[in-house]
């Protein structure tokens, strides 16, 4: 399994508008092929917001970056604010599951 992580600055004040600028970006992103599923974590006090991404293999996780790229720099914009950074990861251990071979 691998993960993408984005990390994003907003104003602490425009959290609210931020979460529904994420709905919209992750109903266009399911469905997409190889999607496991995802987050997006808030902090309402700084304005931090970090969104994660798990897709079953690298191939389908970077066939969907350009997609992801978009909706990221859309979600982002309507409330001001900006993607501070993206990793690609290889998830080493799922908490609760166990070590992946």
């Amino acid at each position: 399994m691998f993960a993408r992580v984005a990390r994003y600055e907003v104003e602490p004040s425009r959290t609210q508008e931020a979460i529904d600028a994420f709905h919209a970006a992750v109903a266009e992103l399911e469905g997409t092929n190889g999607l496991e599923g995802g987050y997006v974590c808030v902090d309402h006090e700084d304005g931090a917001i970090m969104s994660m991404t798990l897709w079953q293999n690298r191939m389908a996780m970077d066939e969907s970056e350009r997609k992801a790229a978009g909706l990221r720099q859309d979600a982002a914009k309507q409330v001001d604010g900006k993607v501070v950074s993206v990793q690609s990861l290889d998830v080493a251990i799922e908490i609760g599951v166990g070590v992946r071979s």
